[in-house]
């Protein structure tokens, strides 16, 4: 069986021309998009060309309304929000518009606005977000709605266009937020555990081949995490064994890209263990009583915290 990215990978390899990979990493809609000379037939084959757009008006103003508002989602997104808005009144039951307003709403905080514009963007045109950035925040929408399969299914999408998004640590942060949604799934399925966290740690040791991007630390404990609950805890110890600066990182403000928010808990816990063992021992005991009894990580959180009992082996101070 080929390893999961490589799976991945392979099966988003079959979209192979250059035109679709320049569509996939732009935020201009099919419709607004120039058909590429000599191309005929294809996936944007009814994509306008020039002359289609200074012929209607109503398209040109259109397009030129969605580049706007793509321009200032990010710095603006209350003007990109009208902008969309007016675009979808020109031409209505595109589903460009849509995508705009869920994103302005997602940055929002809106999440019940943003899943519901997404669902009606993806019903008007099944292939409606597959900009990379779009697609980030459709998944993003979905696991922060607890639609935990549904936002898997969409990183899963999303990981092998990963070295499309603009910056390395875009694409760790992506890397990161589907590791956690894998393991927060596998904790809701524990007949399906196993595959869960095999899917988290294939994203995490991906993410981890670059070191510098600035969730470097928020990977390794990650990982350390994921490896113990797969009962790897020889490997996981080993990994928090090479961790500088994890005891800073336990001071910090709280990961939003958590699935399961209770799992802060746990990774503070990790970042202390081997230089205040009696804080980690706190952070263990809250993140038990966060869960419940039949919780299927909770024997491996009781097995870390019994760990803690025992003497620690001194640490040598460098010379």
């Amino acid at each position: 069986m080929l390893p999961l990215l490589a799976l991945v990978g392979t099966l988003a390899a079959h979209a192979d021309t250059d035109l679709v990979a320049a569509a996939a990493a732009s935020s201009r809609p099919p419709e607004c998009m120039p058909m590429k000379a000599g191309k005929s037939g294809g996936r944007y084959a009814r994509a306008a060309s020039v002359w289609t757009l200074a012929r209607h008006p109503k398209l040109q103003r259109y397009c030129n309304l969605l580049s706007r508002a793509h321009a200032r989602l990010d710095r603006a997104p209350d003007e990109a929000r009208q902008g969309a808005v007016a675009a979808d009144k020109l031409l209505p039951g595109r589903a460009a518009p849509q995508v705009v307003i869920a994103r302005c709403a997602l940055r929002d905080g809106d999440i019940k606005t943003a899943l519901a514009a997404f669902e009606l963007a993806l019903k008007r045109d099944p292939r409606a977000v597959e900009q990379p950035l779009a697609m980030h925040d459709l998944a993003m929408t979905r696991w922060r709605s607890g639609q935990l399969a549904e936002a898997l299914a969409t990183y899963r999408i999303l990981v092998p266009r990963a070295s499309l998004l603009p910056s390395r640590t875009t694409r760790a942060r992506v890397l990161l937020e589907a590791a956690h949604v894998a393991i927060a799934t596998a904790a809701r399925k524990p007949d399906l555990t196993t595959r869960h966290l095999t899917e988290a740690l294939a994203y995490l040791r991906e993410a981890a081949h670059d070191p510098h991007q600035a969730h470097r630390l928020d990977i390794a404990l990650s990982l350390v995490l994921a490896l113990d609950r797969a009962g790897r805890r020889v490997q996981a110890n080993a990994v928090l064994a090479e961790q500088r600066g994890a005891e800073a990182w336990a001071g910090r403000q709280p990961a939003d890209y958590l699935a399961a928010p209770e799992d802060l808990d746990a990774l503070r816990a990790l970042a202390l263990e081997r230089t205040r063992p009696a804080r980690a021992a706190q952070h263990w005991k809250r993140y038990l009583d966060e869960v419940g009894p039949n919780h299927p990580f909770r024997q491996a959180a009781k097995t870390r915290l019994a760990g803690l009992a025992k003497p620690q082996p001194r640490r040598r101070r460098p010379r």
